[in-house]
């Protein structure tokens, strides 16, 4: 269990260091405007999208140890063609890559249940979880120290070799260390249930609104960040450095919030109730990024998004299995999944377009109207007990 733990951890660690301090300015350094950067860092969600389904009933059949290996060689093949990218085709093709064969996350968690028994399984995936949101806080942090502070030439090689190097050592460990599960039959549950299952999920309103939420919460927090190293620099004059120590920031924070607010809200509140109070905290961080003019704003700003979100996205999964009946668990979960990754590749693009059209600020506030929407929608659902 600590090489899978190990594993996820350096993998985030890769991933994070070019996707989200140096991707953005690697495109443009490449020509790419606001919308068309938007467009490459949502690549990976659009192809996951399709791709996931069909490696997680892979790795059911194939078992979970060869999929995280081709996963790794892939990231490692993708982050290679990145440093080596001097143009956007190129560019385009790593993103491809990655999107096509990496399951870390979706597997990895399949692995944590196979190797788990039921008392223990909640404590491994906080693990798991805690592992992922450290290597978060600090894949940026060395990403964006190795691409330098020139945003408009960012050292892309470095960090783009630097995560190739990772996944080099994570393919090691999972070949040579990561146990497997001896005969052990996987029951995970993919978006691969039948039609009839998802439309009657479909049709239960206490479930539905809950889907629709987590969409609509998600297309805004995802246009966010997309555009935010963007609108950083433009704002602050940022290059991947200050992005990468931003984001460490975050990272943090959502460990943070995700390890502690969360449980202080529910405990006090109930789960609607929490919901609300996210959906407002989130609000209230996107409006102080409108009118944020230093750091202190900035920071303010970051703590409301990232406390919003953070209490959020596992809330709502947690209504949902209250929501739904033990035996389509899975699939209600799935298609929140699928929802995630729409919210994605469509939210990221709608704000690049808007960002690169109008000023850096417009997507923020249609983010904040749509936000708005949701509050006075689903008040009385979320505030009634």
């Amino acid at each position: 269990m600590n090489f899978l733990l190990l594993y996820v951890f350096l993998d985030v660690v890769a991933f994070s260091s070019v996707i989200i301090s140096v991707l953005p300015f690697h495109a443009k350094m490449l020509g790419a405007g606001p919308f068309l950067v938007t467009i490459y860092i949502s690549t990976f969600s659009f192809i996951q999208f399709f791709a996931s389904p069909f490696l997680g009933r892979l790795s059911d059949k194939l078992g979970r140890k060869p999929l995280l290996v081709s996963s790794s060689v892939a990231d490692m093949i993708s982050h290679t063609i990145m440093a080596f990218a001097s143009t956007l085709p190129m560019l385009f093709i790593s993103r491809l890559v990655a999107g096509l064969f990496s399951c870390n996350i979706s597997v990895g968690s399949a692995l944590v249940s196979d190797l788990t028994s039921t008392k223990e399984r909640t404590k491994q995936v906080g693990r798991f979880n805690s592992a992922y949101s450290l290597g978060f806080a600090i894949g940026p942090l060395i990403g964006g120290y190795l691409a330098g502070t020139d945003s408009l030439n960012p050292t892309y090689f470095n960090s783009s070799i630097f995560a190739a190097l990772i996944n080099i050592v994570n393919i090691f460990i999972l070949i040579f260390f990561l146990k497997s599960p001896d005969n052990k039959k996987t029951n995970i549950n993919y978006p691969s249930e039948k039609k009839n299952t998802i439309l009657s999920l479909l049709r239960i309103k206490n479930l539905t609104y809950l889907f629709v939420l987590y969409f609509l919460v998600n297309f805004v927090f995802s246009g966010l960040n997309g555009i935010f190293a963007l609108w950083s620099e433009a704002k602050f004059q940022w290059g991947p450095q200050q992005i990468g120590i931003m984001m460490s920031f975050v990272g943090i924070l959502l460990a943070f919030h995700q390890a502690v607010t969360i449980n202080l809200f529910i405990k006090k509140l109930n789960e609607k109730k929490t919901i609300f109070i996210s959906i407002l905290s989130i609000f209230i961080g996107i409006y102080t990024l409108t009118i944020s003019y230093n750091y202190l704003f900035l920071s303010i700003a970051i703590f409301f998004c990232t406390m919003g979100i953070g209490i959020l996205n596992p809330t709502i999964n947690s209504l949902i299995t209250m929501s739904s009946k033990e035996n389509q668990t899975g699939s209600a979960l799935s298609i929140n999944q699928s929802g995630l990754s729409i919210a994605r590749f469509t939210g990221q693009p709608f704000s690049g377009f808007f960002f690169q059209s109008f000023t850096i600020n417009t997507p923020l506030y249609i983010g904040l109207f749509i936000l708005l929407l949701i509050k006075v929608i689903y008040f009385k659902r979320l505030i009634k007990n």
